[in-house]
């Protein structure tokens, strides 16, 4: 009886990424054996946050705190929607993790809290480990031979590789952030120009991932979905996208603040204002085609930045019609909005027609 599961792991589509990086040490160490598997999975989600936070912060110092150590924003909102569990259950679990030495939280600001990540201590090396396994990058080497007999197709014979055991006595794992930062040289093989690339594409997939997992109480999976294809696998393309979106936004909302809207009103955030979340996918969409698909964008950069602001500027506006009162003080912020809109507009249009002149 042969099996009917799809997409069945076979020699030759082994997964090579999109995991999240439990480190062995959580349960070959006996100091950490106590923790729960669910306290496991919240400390690879930090872990890969971490990863996004040392790979920014060596581009331009960001999420770096004051002694140079790097951080993490996690709520645990966001953790407990991950991991499908209650945010009185984050807590404990964050409690667990504080109490292994595998976190530690130090409250920045009013209201923010830094979360620091460790990574866990490897067993000694008298300590016989739990998981004491083989460790094959490819479980079998495909080759193709001719068959004897007339008539006959070409048969696949297959020829087990060797791997190294990752004994107590040999076990010495990377964590995922090595994993990530360090050279793409294993101890098994020497490495070729072509693993390495194979590598590093690996590494900015993870990236971009984490990049959707830290916004994902934000912008909804299908907004991602809009630009990824665009950003060929680059996570600084990616990055890009994700900036300059929170940029417009920030750009729009001051506009209303400038008119009068209080800083903290509801209207402004992506929490409270759910006209941003189910449009931002089909805004990114209609911006990406004018700028790939019809080519007539001299700066897609600056028309990106200047419609999702008009996007955001739009929704609000909306927003507040929909759901207040037309008061003459509301009246006035929205008149004030589109009389600052307009003239921008026009100041554009003159500068346009200067640059024609010259």
């Amino acid at each position: 009886m042969s099996t009917n599961l799809d997409n069945i792991m076979t020699a030759t589509n082994l997964p090579n990424g999109n995991y999240i990086p439990i480190d062995l040490n959580l349960i070959n160490n006996p100091q950490y054996e106590n923790l729960s598997i669910e306290a496991m999975m919240l400390h690879a989600l930090y872990t890969m946050r971490m990863t996004c936070s040392i790979y920014n912060s060596q581009k331009d110092g960001s999420w770096l705190d004051e002694s140079g150590k790097p951080y993490i924003y996690f709520s645990n909102e966001e953790a407990a929607a991950l991991l499908r569990v209650s945010e009185r259950k984050v807590t404990n679990l964050k409690n667990t993790l504080i109490a292994s030495g595998l976190i530690q939280i130090l409250r920045h600001g009013l209201k923010n809290y830094r979360i620091y990540v460790a990574n866990p201590k490897a067993p000694e090396k008298d300590i016989v480990v739990q998981l004491s396994f083989k460790n094959y990058t490819s479980t079998k080497s495909v080759k193709t031979v001719e068959n004897d007999l007339p008539g006959k197709e070409k048969e696949l014979s297959t020829v087990d590789r060797d791997a190294e055991s990752a004994a107590a006595n040999s076990q010495n794992l990377l964590t995922s952030t090595q994993k990530q930062l360090a050279n793409q040289n294993t101890r098994e093989t020497k490495a070729t120009n072509n693993a390495a690339k194979i590598a590093e594409i690996s590494q900015e997939e993870s990236l971009i991932d984490g990049l959707g997992v830290r916004y994902a109480h934000l912008l909804p999976q299908q907004a991602f979905n809009r630009f990824l294809p665009f950003c060929e696998g680059n996570y600084r393309k990616a990055r890009w996208f994700v900036d300059t979106i929170f940029k417009a936004k920030y750009a729009s909302s001051q506009q209303y603040i400038n008119a009068g809207l209080p800083a903290e009103a509801d209207v402004l955030t992506f929490e409270h204002n759910d006209y941003f979340k189910t449009g931002i996918s089909d805004a990114i969409a209609k911006a990406i085609e004018q700028m790939y698909r019809y080519k007539t964008v001299k700066n897609p950069e600056g028309f990106f930045f200047a419609f999702m602001k008009g996007f955001f500027t739009e929704k609000t506006r909306q927003y507040l019609v929909d759901h207040y009162q037309l008061t003459p003080e509301l009246q006035q912020t929205l008149s004030s909005v589109q009389l600052t809109i307009q003239q921008k507009n026009t100041q554009q249009k003159t500068r346009k027609v200067a640059q024609n002149l010259s």
